[in-house]
C-alpha cells in the first residue's frame, strides 16, 4: 500500500492490480473525496486523462478508488508543481508505463 501525501490530506491507493472491494462511488462523491468540482473530473474524463465507467442505466459517471487517486495526483501536478494539462498527460504516460514495467519485473522475479 502506497500514501500519497496532499497539502490537505493523506490519500491510500493500492497496490497496482489489487482490485478495489468498494462499490465505485457517484460522480459527486468522488469530486468531494478528490476536494474538486464534479466538472473538473468531467474535463478530465474528455481528455482522455481518466478512465471512467458510466452506468449503463442511468448514463452517470463512476470512479473507483483508482480514478479518485488519479484526479488527486492530476491536481497535485496541476495546482503544486504547475504542469499543465498537457505536460500532465506525459507524466502520467510515462508514471503508467513505469508501474506496469514494474509489475512485469516483480512477475518475472516472482515477487
Amino acid at each position: 500500500m502506497r500514501h500519497i501525501r496532499t497539502t490537505q490530506a493523506i490519500l491510500v491507493q493500492t497496490e497496482p492490480g489489487q482490485e478495489s472491494t468498494r462499490e465505485p462511488y457517484d460522480l459527486a462523491t468522488a469530486a468531494r473525496l478528490a476536494e474538486v468540482h464534479p466538472e473538473r473530473i468531467r474535463h478530465y474524463c474528455r481528455l482522455g486523462l481518466l478512465s471512467d465507467s458510466p452506468d449503463p442505466e442511468r448514463g452517470e459517471l463512476y470512479l473507483d478508488d483508482h480514478a479518485v487517486y488519479e484526479v488527486r495526483r492530476i491536481e497535485y501536478l496541476r495546482r503544486e508543481e504547475g504542469v499543465n494539462l498537457r505536460g500532465i498527460r506525459i507524466i502520467l504516460d510515462l508514471l503508467r508505463r513505469t508501474e506496469r514495467l514494474r509489475d512485469a519485473l516483480h512477475f518475472q522475479q516472482g515477487l
